[in-house]
């Protein structure tokens, strides 16, 4: 998946969520797409989302993915 792909799912998922959950998705969206993210710089995916200084968040996210499991 490309950069610019990722982005726009970020920015999608943070527009979307309720004003007081937009960290826990932004963690979400890191552990959901923790795979898709291998090869691709964090940063440079949160900067062309436009959503903020929400990197540390996102590769919170990459580094819980081990070891937790996302239930729906």
């Amino acid at each position: 998946m490309r950069v610019s792909e990722l982005a726009a799912i970020l920015a999608e998922r943070y527009d979307s969520a309720p004003e007081r959950d937009k960290a826990a998705h932004v963690v979400l969206f890191g552990i959901e797409f923790a795979e898709m993210l291998d090869g691709h710089s964090v940063a440079e995916v949160v900067s062309q989302s436009g959503i903020g200084k929400w990197g540390p968040q996102v590769s919170l996210g990459r580094k819980l993915a081990r070891h937790v499991e996302v239930r729906k």
